[in-house]
């Protein structure tokens, strides 16, 4: 009698050990897929600064795709500003030292357009058509003490982007020799979602 209560109560030891893997496993498969999309799908990127103002401010929280897609007009990205790549007198591309950091900006123009920034009517032009989407600023100056990367107009090389800050008055952005040109390769996400605050919930554009 003993014997088969000892027997009975290791099978139900048995049992729940089963089910408590079972729950476990259960568990465990949704993180393991949310660690793998955090991975290598989508990361979260932290704004800091207003240089995108109005479009994002200072601490919210994006969404990032992480997937390699042919940068567009207007996409907002997250990009590796380690170095920046410019034009020496020859026509040639070299690489300057950069920024060091990761930034977020909207692509303005893509490799094979040609792109033109009036300072005195404070508009930019691709491919000869002025821009479409809003800005703070019309107006677009110099930022103090920083050198002009570029002088316009000129056409993107193929595999390349040029990219600026909603806030044009204080981007410091592809216009200046510690970001210029930003090679595709170098975009480590275009910007999905604004998750935080959840009031602006939703796509940014």
């Amino acid at each position: 009698m003993k014997e088969y209560v000892r027997f009975s109560k290791n099978r139900k030891l048995h049992r729940f050990i089963g089910e408590l893997i079972d729950i476990v496993s259960a568990a465990m498969i949704p993180i393991f897929l949310m660690i793998l999309l955090f991975t290598y799908v989508f990361r979260v990127a932290i704004v800091q600064g207003d240089s995108m103002l109005p479009t994002l401010r200072n601490e919210e929280r994006l969404l990032v795709s992480q997937l390699q897609t042919r940068p567009h007009n207007g996409d907002i990205v997250v990009i590796n500003a380690d170095d920046a790549v410019l034009f020496a007198e020859s026509g040639s591309l070299y690489t300057a030292d950069g920024l060091h950091k990761s930034i977020v900006k909207r692509v303005v123009a893509v490799g094979g357009q040609t792109l033109d920034i009036s300072s005195e009517e404070g508009e930019v032009y691709i491919n000869g058509n002025q821009e479409s989407y809003e800005k703070v600023d019309k107006l677009i100056t110099q930022l103090p003490d920083l050198g002009n990367a570029f002088e316009y107009p000129f056409t993107v090389p193929e595999g390349f982007v040029f990219v600026m800050g909603d806030n044009r008055d204080i981007s410091l952005d592809s216009r200046y020799v510690n970001v210029g040109l930003v090679p595709e390769d170098q975009i480590e996400g275009t910007v999905l979602l604004r998750l935080y605050p959840l009031e602006k919930f939703g796509t940014v554009r």
